[in-house]
């Protein structure tokens, strides 16, 4: 969005703090760390200067029923007190007690912890305006308890959003209402039924704008018919079941000390729909009486980075967690990397690179709208012309695809030129033309040998294709060609000598940007010089007229062939190139 936005707001989650003293309410070290690092998020926050600040649960770590959470919550005011006056409250499980749940690790919400909260923190649901929005707080701890106060509360809810009718409403609870799907099975990080049919009904069908959740310490995105449902990250600890969501050894403390994904988030409320700004804190943290550094990153709105980055890996499929307690012992929990996502927005990436099989696939296609939903283009690219039955499918879908990348074998362009026709009927259709680039493509030197493969026409061979192009494709059916550079090709001059060529040839140019050398045997793993090249590479593309950059890769390509570091690692986060991308693209 490039308008300006109404307001920005906060929002922080799950910061689990202890006493000052600290306790015995967490075996895992990292815990001993949640206060400074709440502290460093709330100085972090207040820095943004956002009209208000919304906690979505866990403020503190001792259950109710300990004798150290009184101290506990006595704490947290001390570490809130810089931005209290603006901060909302709603309770988490650790501060109220958990949702009905016999395995659960909390014993639930009755009218003792509701009181002892509210003393603390004020009513366990509650609402307020803000430039003609309505926001939300509900006690998600009720749900499905059949306790009185859960009649109350979906009664309140109930005529609050009908008296709300017609405005936009962004709603806060603790536990997702799910993090997969709607017909997911009950598990600990979501609502059980018939609870959580009753909320998704209320959001679907008073158009709620944004459901926001913390519990799971993860970022998830969903889509529920009009409405957007973020989890968002917490400042303490990261729960370390989710771990199992990427193919790597688990980082410190088994996956609860992952320092990538920690962090809060800054909500730009446009006067059409919003934008969500997750703000990492790499799980730095603040000593009391210390101040906030001057070189604390601020992550202001951001312009979109003009690159395309393949999703190499798996991006959409489901991931079934081993059943293992605490938090599930008796359920297989599914889930999916989100991470993705998050990271893209974060470096403010607009448009990635898919196989046009992943349209095909209903269930990849489905995560390919919700992605569009958050302004992300894909570029599909398919070996040859897609046939007719693949056709159907772009057609039926065209406003996911920005653009169709078909690759061929041949500089003349002889192998794929007779498909041209069945791309007539989708004029809308931005088209462009690369090359499988081989081993075979190779000057050969003895028996010296090695497989490879690459996609995107040789510069030097660029008469010969524009030639072929102009005689094959004469009612100008295609739009573009892509071309290559390796990793240790020169890349200003040519860039802009493939910019010019671009223009005055009036046909528009992609350019893949490897960053794997040219031998599959060896691995680029100095993030410094990736870092440098992609730095290099945006600078670049920004001042291009008629050339657009694929930068390959996105996340490490870490074993098999040509290894190298990408933007991100296998645990999904930053690597020294993505962070610098992310800090261009905030404008720090």
């Amino acid at each position: 969005m490039t308008d300006q936005p109404l307001f920005t707001f906060a929002i922080i989650s799950d910061t689990h703090i202890r006493p000052a003293q600290l306790d015995e309410s967490s075996p895992f070290p990292v815990n001993d760390l949640a206060n400074d690092r709440a502290r460093f998020a709330i100085a972090a926050i207040k820095e943004h200067y956002p009209a208000f600040v919304l906690h979505l649960g866990d403020m503190v770590h001792p259950l109710p029923h300990l004798p150290t959470y009184k101290d506990a919550c006595l704490e947290a005011h001390d570490i809130f007190a810089p931005i209290r006056p603006m901060m909302h409250f709603m309770p988490g499980n650790h501060d109220i007690g958990d949702k009905p749940n016999p395995d659960a690790p909390a014993g639930p919400a009755d009218d003792h912890t509701i009181s002892q909260y509210e003393a603390e923190f004020g009513p366990s649901y509650h609402s307020f305006e803000y430039d003609d929005c309505v926001f939300v707080m509900i006690n998600s701890s009720l749900v499905n308890s059949g306790a009185p106060q859960e009649a109350e509360q979906r009664d309140w809810l109930e005529a609050l959003l009908v008296k709300s009718a017609g405005r936009r409403i962004f709603l806060c609870s603790h536990y997702p209402p799910y993090i997969y799907s709607t017909d997911e099975q009950s598990h600990y990080d979501n609502y059980a039924e018939p609870g959580r049919s009753w909320f998704a009904a209320l959001v679907v069908k008073h158009k709620i704008e944004a459901v926001f959740s913390g519990h799971v310490h993860q970022f998830f995105y969903n889509r529920l018919a009009a409405s957007r449902l973020y989890c968002l990250l917490a400042t303490s600890f990261v729960r370390q079941d989710y771990s199992e969501m990427y193919g790597i050894d688990p980082p410190k403390e088994f996956g609860r000390n992952d320092t990538g994904k920690f962090g809060y988030a800054l909500i730009d409320v446009y006067a059409k729909g919003h934008q969500v700004r997750v703000v990492p804190t790499d799980g730095n943290g603040l000593a009391k009486g210390s101040a906030l550094a001057a070189d604390r990153q601020q992550w202001e709105p951001h312009p979109s980075t003009p690159i395309t980055v393949p999703l190499r890996h798996a991006w959409a499929a489901p991931i079934d967690m081993p059943f293992n307690g605490p938090m599930e012992e008796f359920a297989r929990k599914r889930t999916r990397n989100d991470y993705t996502l998050m990271r893209l927005r974060q470096m403010g990436i607009n448009r990635v690179r898919v196989p046009l099989t992943d349209l095909a696939d209903p269930q990849i296609r489905s995560r390919m709208a919700d992605y569009a939903s958050t302004g992300i283009s894909f570029s599909c690219f398919s070996l040859n012309v897609p046939d007719a039955s693949m056709m159907e499918i772009i057609t039926d879908n065209q406003q996911l695809v920005g653009q169709l990348e078909i690759i061929g074998g041949s500089d003349d362009l002889s192998d794929i030129s007779d498909g041209f026709d069945r791309l007539l009927g989708n004029k809308g259709l931005a088209c462009v033309i690369g090359k499988s680039h081989s081993s075979k493509h190779e000057p050969k030197s003895g028996s010296k040998f090695a497989h490879s493969v690459s996609s995107g026409f040789k510069w030097e061979n660029r008469e010969t294709v524009i030639a072929a192009l102009r005689a094959v494709d004469p009612g100008g059916i295609i739009s573009g060609l892509l071309f290559q550079l390796n990793l240790d090709d020169e890349l200003a001059s040519r860039l802009r000598e493939m910019d010019a060529f671009a223009v005055a040839n009036k046909i528009k140019i992609e350019v893949n940007v490897r960053l794997a050398n040219r031998n599959p045997a060896i691995a680029n793993f100095d993030d410094e010089a990736i870092a440098t090249r992609v730095a290099e590479v945006v600078l670049i593309a920004a001042n291009l007229q008629s050339t657009a950059i694929q930068l390959d890769t996105f996340v490490d390509i870490d074993r098999g062939y040509n290894p190298r570091h990408g933007l991100i690692d296998r645990h999904y986060n930053f690597r020294p190139a993505g962070r610098a991308l992310a800090n261009l693209a905030s404008g720090v």
